[in-house]
């Protein structure tokens, strides 16, 4: 749990301090670190595995953090899942434990707006009447003060501010009227019956006692309300995150519950890892003269040897650029694979027009060969809007299904035989069962996707596109705190580069005169005072501390004749690494052994126990 680690890492895995926050710059090892802090902690009996919950932002995350727990040999199950996901399981506990009917979440929320839209007359699209609700549900802003709130926000809303609490209300009767609630019912809910049951409250506080965000800085006003109501008072909260890569602000998240995080928990401790890992000193300088530039700060170290100079480059226009691109990418395929290498954009637009010029190039990307195997499975399941079509699935798929899909597909089969209401998407938040199959795409194609879903994802090889006023930063970002998150954006891209970073940008971009990037000047002259950095001293080799502790018992093993198992466990050995036996009593009772046949064995390394009291033979063990 603690091999391997730099300084700050180990700091951060064994501190004692509660509530702790972990500022973690990219490429930092992040979630190594907070997944070992949750094993350590278990191994030392600081926390109890089965009252542990980790939270984060997608299915995929959270799967990571379960696949990485295991991995640590965590002997009981630890609690990992998203905010939704989460919310759902304890609803759906409370409906049982009261004999009720769990809560039954809306297939098509589309279409239940579209409804009301048309019932009160109102022209606009139902996917951004949806949004304006979603924006004030994450923000905690209530129907009535939903006017006042768009303007501090110099929001646009589809639905006329004045006409918003109506349809905030017609869309709840019919929701009721249904049966149904939304996704975001489940957070409002629960944060409700937080706030009103104070016996289900203490019994929720009674089963997660030990919290773990990760992505702390994509937290919203939402998911901050019904984490507290989660922690209650108790100190026992660790918040993991980077300011510096809070890129969800249009979503409701509120990146100062990570960057102003003593605001919030006075008596927070605050350890930053500093170290980046991913990046090479050129790629990471790129990034971090971008945030300077846009008046934020990156004070992160890459522990990567020197790299190529970061370029960047003009083209006349998007299709001149796009061409650019994907010579510049098939060049690179002779050295690299294909999955290796990305080309990211700000919009999905400018994807379409370099997916044309790949596929001229015979290039795939992962939007030519699609889904992985998994998430093409699911996709195929959950489009199906019956139970018996399901099953028609089901039957089909478990004969002619590839391993994964099969593998669904049986999952499925448990879900329509256990007969239990709500739907297969629900069943699998809920118990995570597909949790161990890993969601990578399959094949070795070219990345192709925007700044945002780039994310949490690095390449060797990485090309930004669009460099220029209007996308970088988006023409949409109009007050100074989008625009702060737009250079954070930009910082995310860059810094998904591990060690080649080409960005590009257009004279000219559907017929109209663009100017490059207002931080692309600062990015260039990183690159042209760019001087050659010796790599950083290799650090020796870490040093396994139980190494000694397993020679010991390896030696008693051969001398008895017997597997080294049979001496100790390696959680016993550990102990007694951690908290030597004082004499070859307490040694006894810690070995389950008699006291003379400890006397026997060979001293412990580092033992204080007089030598008179130990002989080196297993005579009489």
């Amino acid at each position: 749990m603690l091999f391997g680690l730099d300084a700050e890492q180990r700091e951060a895995v064994v501190s004692a301090a509660a509530p702790l926050a972990i500022v973690a710059a990219a490429g930092s090892g992040k979630t190594t670190v907070l997944t070992r802090r949750i094993a350590y902690r278990v191994a030392q009996g600081t926390a109890h595995a089965r009252h542990v919950l980790a939270l984060t932002f997608t299915r995929d995350a959270a799967a990571e953090l379960k696949r990485r727990l295991r991995r640590l040999d965590i002997r009981e199950p630890v609690e990992a899942g998203t905010f939704h996901g989460i919310a759902l399981r304890l609803l759906r506990d409370r409906a049982l434990a009261a004999n009720q009917p769990p809560p039954r979440v809306a297939t098509d929320r589309i279409r239940l707006a579209r409804e009301v839209l048309t019932e009160l007359k109102l022209g606009a699209e139902p996917y951004l009447a949806l949004a304006d609700i979603d924006w004030a549900r994450a923000r905690l802003v209530a129907p009535d003060s939903y006017e006042g709130a768009c303007r501090s926000a110099r929001r646009r809303s589809a639905v006329a501010p004045s006409a918003y609490a109506g349809f905030v209300e017609a869309y709840e009767r019919l929701k009721r009227r249904r049966g149904v609630i939304d996704f975001d019912d489940l957070l409002a809910r629960t944060l409700a019956d937080l706030r009103t049951d104070a016996a289900w409250a203490d019994g929720v506080r009674w089963r997660y006692r030990h919290l773990f965000v990760d992505e702390a800085q994509d937290l919203n006003p939402l998911q901050h309300a019904v984490l507290e109501g989660i922690r209650g008072d108790r100190p026992d909260i660790c918040l993991v995150g980077d300011p510096r890569q809070a890129i969800y602000g249009w979503n409701g998240a509120d990146p100062s519950t990570l960057a102003e995080v003593e605001m919030h928990y006075p008596r927070v401790t605050v350890l930053a890892l500093t170290s980046n890992y991913r990046c090479s000193p050129q790629v990471l300088r790129a990034g971090a003269a971008a945030l300077e530039a846009s008046g934020q700060h990156d004070t992160s170290r890459s522990q990567l040897p020197d790299g190529p100079a970061v370029t960047v480059r003009s083209h006349p226009d998007e299709v001149a650029e796009a061409q650019a691109v994907a010579r510049h990418v098939r060049a690179q395929m002779h050295q690299r694979r294909g999955r290796e290498l990305a080309v990211l954009a700000r919009t999905n637009e400018q994807l379409t027009v370099l997916q044309t010029a790949f596929e001229q190039h015979g290039i795939e990307t992962e939007r030519s060969v699609g889904r992985s195997p998994l998430e093409t499975a699911l996709r195929a399941a959950h489009q199906c809007t019956s139970r018996e079509l399901l099953a028609a699935w089901v039957e089909t798929a478990v004969v002619d299904g590839d391993e994964t899909t099969r593998r669904v597909a049986q999952e499925a089969d448990r879900f329509l035989t256990a007969g239990e209401p709500g739907t297969f998407r629900t069943w699998l938040e809920v118990r995570g069962a597909l949790d161990d199959l890993e969601p990578s795409h399959s094949g070795d194609a070219v990345a192709l996707v925007t700044f945002h879903a780039a994310k949490g994802r690095e390449w060797h090889s990485v090309v930004i596109t669009g460099a220029e006023e209007g996308l970088v930063p988006h023409s949409s970002a109009g007050s100074a705190v989008q625009m702060a998150e737009e250079a954070r954006l930009f910082y995310v891209a860059v810094t998904r580069a591990a060690q080649e970073l080409l960005i590009t940008h257009c004279v000219q971009r559907q017929r109209k005169p663009v100017a490059p990037s207002r931080w692309l000047h600062a990015v260039t002259a990183s690159a042209a005072i760019d001087e050659p950095v010796a790599p950083p001293v290799r650090a020796t080799k870490a040093v396994d501390p139980l190494e000694p502790f397993r020679l010991w018992r390896a030696a008693i093993a051969r001398l008895g004749g017997q597997h080294e198992l049979a001496v100790c466990s390696d959680r016993v050995l550990r102990t007694l690494a951690e908290s030597p036996p004082a004499n070859a009593g307490e040694l006894a009772a810690r070995l389950g052994i008699s006291e003379s046949a400890a006397a026997a064995l060979r001293p412990l390394p580092g033992s204080r126990v007089p030598n008179s009291q130990v002989r080196s033979t297993m005579t009489g063990a």
